[in-house]
């Protein structure tokens, strides 16, 4: 039976085991065996269950169940013991195997290790008690304010990828859905194309399956290296970055959050570098984009633009929001005035966001007025 488990399985860097439907391991690739300091010939003949914590178990047998039953199923997690090593918790994904008759003969299960999600959300839930603890302390020492000025840009940035997380993982789990479905359709296409390897039309279909798959992974690479580029401190002396790239970047991330009826429009001129740190700078243009987005509420469109002359770079950030009146303008970059419902937002993005601009030598101007949506400046010299 292990000849339907074929070598773009066996060599996957995600766990695959066959399964008959009894639940004995019929195979298991290499990533499978080393988990568990067997060789993929140990694995074989062995019961599944062996491998798994007792509580796991009888949750297994139901996943096997569903899958001759109902033809598979995604995210299920069942925890793995492992002699002299911490237990492992996999997200299966399983599909059933036919022969010619389209009796099932075995089930494959796809393992993705979910380890590192359940470490995210633990920093992720540590990062948030610092930043509370954090926001009380400079309620106390708002005098102190600029003293605390390079914490408090670390913190806000903290917050904002907060805010991200959800919107980002769901951008990474609909690549990887589909980058599994895909596998799964190899996996049942393959064995027929061995018997009939003339069908054209099937070669072209496991092409397209490969490459959408490529695509797939591609995607999710770009939103690590932007969430990377975005999380990654600055170097104490400044850098030539290009802006368009860290405004895509940012981009990237606040449409995985910004909803289905907010359209955002990138217009990017051609700018020369900049010397800057760009991981502040970043953080500017994701505060200023987040506002734009929540001023567009649950529809509208936000324009993002960049051009240059011979002494300055401009972005322009423009959103068809309500607007608003020369009071409310005024007050923008307060510290602690916010736009936003309570508990939501801290009111320092736009102070900070101003400082971080300044400190660069730049303008930033805000230009509204009820009823035509907001439209924000940044102006950074070449020469800071």
């Amino acid at each position: 039976m292990s000849e339907i488990l074929p070598s773009a399985f066996i060599q996957a860097p995600y766990v695959v085991f066959l399964l008959d439907p009894t639940g004995e391991i019929l195979a298991g690739n290499a990533t499978a065996a080393a988990l568990f300091n067997l060789t993929p010939d140990e694995l074989r003949g062995r019961q599944f269950a062996t491998l798994l914590d007792p509580f796991s178990i009888a949750k297994a047998q139901v996943m096997i169940e569903q899958t001759l039953r109902a033809g598979g199923v995604q995210h299920w997690e069942l925890n793995h013991r492992r002699p002299g090593a911490a237990p492992l918790l996999l997200g299966y994904t399983t599909w059933p195997i036919r022969n010619q008759q389209g009796t099932v003969v075995a089930v494959v299960a796809l393992g993705l290790d979910l380890g590192p999600s359940i470490t995210l959300a633990a920093q992720l839930a540590e990062t948030n008690q610092r930043l509370e603890a954090a926001l009380k302390q400079l309620e106390r020492a708002h005098a102190e304010l600029k003293a605390a000025q390079a914490q408090l840009v670390q913190s806000e940035k903290m917050r904002s990828l907060g805010q991200l997380v959800a919107g980002v993982a769901h951008e990474i789990n609909t690549p990887l859905g589909y980058v599994a479905n895909n596998l799964a359709f190899l996996a049942e296409r393959l064995p027929a194309l061995r018997h009939n390897p003339g069908d054209e039309s099937g070669w072209r279909d496991v092409n397209d399956a490969i490459a959408e798959s490529q695509t797939g992974i591609e995607r999710i690479a770009g939103i690590v290296r932007a969430l990377r580029a975005f999380a990654r401190p600055d170097e104490r002396d400044r850098v030539a970055a290009d802006i368009n790239e860290g405004l895509a970047g940012t981009v990237r991330m606040v449409r995985a959050v910004s909803g289905p009826r907010i359209v955002i429009r990138e217009e990017y001129g051609a700018v020369p570098p900049l010397l800057c740190h760009p991981g502040e700078l970043n953080q500017v243009f994701l505060n200023l984009l987040m506002n734009a987005v929540h001023a567009c509420n649950d529809a509208g469109t936000v324009t993002v633009k960049t051009a240059s002359d011979e002494s300055s770079i401009t972005v322009t950030i423009i959103d068809t929001g309500p607007g608003m009146d020369a009071e409310v303008l005024a007050r923008l970059g307060e510290p602690f005035f916010t736009m936003w419902p309570d508990g939501s937002g801290t009111g320092l993005g736009l102070a900070i966001s101003r400082g971080i601009v300044e400190r660069h030598g730049g303008q930033l101007i805000f230009d509204s007025s009820p009823g035509v949506g907001m439209t924000v400046t940044v102006r950074l010299p070449l020469t800071g």
